[in-house]
């Protein structure tokens, strides 16, 4: 330990960094831990975010399109980039479905929609 002016004696001055170097190692990991543990919560918040986005779209054009955003978001995520390509899929089908209804075949055209947005809301529960 340090003496009152801060010296440490050379035959406990290994034992003390030893010990500051012990303090640090555990102060680092401890900060990692932390910063580890949020990252899968905010991943988690994410598609939240997007299912209760989807959930509140009500087929919506507009909705969906702003649902898009949080999907593209996760698409940079490694863990949910499979799920965030596929869904990617699904609501460009159903936007493109929006559109066909649109400009002209409506009745068979909405079944196709209708059935696209119902496998977009059963993988957003």
């Amino acid at each position: 330990m340090p003496d009152a002016a801060g010296f440490v004696p050379a035959a406990r001055f290994e034992e003390f960094a030893m010990k500051k170097l012990i303090l640090i190692a555990i102060m680092a990991s401890g900060l990692v831990a932390c910063a580890q543990s949020t990252a899968p919560q905010e991943d988690s918040r994410l598609k939240e975010a997007y299912s209760a986005c989807i959930n509140t779209a009500q087929g919506s054009p507009e909705k969906i399109e702003a649902c898009q955003s949080v999907l593209n978001v996760l698409k940079k995520e490694k863990q949910h980039q499979q799920f965030a390509d596929q869904e990617s899929v699904r609501v460009l089908d159903y936007q493109q479905c929006l559109r066909a209804t649109q400009t002209g075949n409506d009745q068979a055209v909405k079944a196709d929609c209708d059935k696209v947005w119902q496998e977009i809301r059963s993988n957003n529960k």
